[in-house]
């Protein structure tokens, strides 16, 4: 698993398989929508980068490019 650590969402969809499932939650815990990829950059990601991806679903928590990482 690649790290994407301060990419935006869009960098896992390019760079990953486009079989695997890929979710973005806020990481400010206030439950917005991620419509605009490119506006959002990852915070944490599961599974965590070095780790073996074997076609389970990738988990990211991102915030906004002018927000910080919780």
């Amino acid at each position: 698993m690649p790290d994407f650590h301060v990419e935006s969402v869009q960098a896992p969809r390019q760079a990953l398989d486009s079989s695997t499932a890929i979710t973005a939650n806020d990481a400010t815990g206030a439950s917005r929508w991620v419509l605009m990829e490119s506006n959002w950059q990852v915070c944490k990601q599961k599974p965590a980068a070095g780790a073996k991806l074997n076609g389970q679903p990738v988990t990211l928590d991102v915030v906004k490019f002018e927000e910080h990482c919780p």
